[in-house]
C-alpha cells in the first residue's frame, strides 16, 4: 500500500508568515489552485480512501482532491497541527523572540497553554498507525494534513528528531510505502514533491 501524505494548500496566514496552529484558517485562492493541481496529479493512482485533519485548510484541500477522485473525506481531530496556545496566530518573529527569551520550546508552549511536543507526537503517531493498520489491505490511501504532522510522522519512521525540521511546501506530496510483512514496514519513496503545482 502507498500512503500519500499531503500538506494543505496556501493560506493568508502562511503567506504573511504568521503561526497558525489550531486557528481555523481557510485556503486562499492560491491554495485552492494548488489543491486542484494536486487532485489532477493524484487522479488514477488507485487511491481508495481519503483522510484529513479537521482544520479547514486541510479538510478543504482534501475535499477539492476528493471531488476529482469521487471519494468521501474522513476527518480526524487527531490529525490537527500542533498548537502553541496563545502563540497561535502571531507573527513568526514574535514567536521566535518569545522562544529566545524563554529558552525552551516545551516550557514556552506550556506557558502559553499549548501542547507539549511529546503529547503532540503521541497523538499523531497513534492516529497514523491506526489509519494504516485499519486499511493495510487497501490499494492506496491519502492523508491530508499539516507540515508539523508530516514531519512528525517522518521523524517517528526514521527515529530521528532532526526530521522535524524537514521542509514541507504547500500541497507537497510525500509517498510512504507500507508492507506489513516486512520487518521495516515503512519505506519513504518521495518527500516534499511540489513540481505538480509549479
Amino acid at each position: 500500500m502507498n500512503i500519500y501524505l499531503v500538506r494543505h494548500g496556501e493560506t493568508d496566514y502562511g503567506k504573511k508568515h504568521f503561526t497558525t496552529g489550531h486557528i481555523d484558517i481557510p485556503l486562499n485562492e492560491t491554495g485552492k489552485k494548488e489543491a486542484q493541481a494536486t487532485a489532477k496529479f493524484l487522479k488514477g493512482r488507485n487511491i481508495v480512501k481519503i483522510f484529513s485533519s479537521s482544520l479547514s485548510r486541510a479538510s478543504e484541500t482534501a475535499k477539492i482532491i476528493a471531488s476529482e477522485l469521487d471519494l468521501p473525506v474522513i476527518e480526524y481531530d487527531e490529525l490537527m497541527e500542533h498548537t502553541s496556545g496563545k502563540l497561535d496566530g502571531v507573527a513568526i518573529k514574535i514567536f521566535l523572540d518569545k522562544l529566545k527569551s524563554v529558552g525552551d520550546f516545551n516550557k514556552m508552549v506550556l506557558q502559553s497553554g499549548g501542547e507539549r511536543l511529546d503529547v503532540f507526537t503521541e497523538r499523531i503517531w497513534t492516529k497514523f498507525l491506526e489509519i494504516v493498520n485499519e486499511n493495510e489491505d487497501e490499494s492506496n490511501i491519502l492523508i491530508v494534513t499539516h507540515g508539523g504532522v508530516t514531519r512528525t510522522i517522518f521523524s517517528e519512521i526514521f527515529g530521528s528528531p532532526f526530521l522535524k525540521m524537514l521542509s514541507q511546501g504547500n500541497c507537497c506530496i510525500n509517498i510512504i510505502r507500507f508492507d506489513k510483512v516486512k520487518e521495516d514496514k515503512f519505506r519513504v519513496e518521495l518527500v516534499n514533491y511540489t513540481d505538480h503545482i509549479k
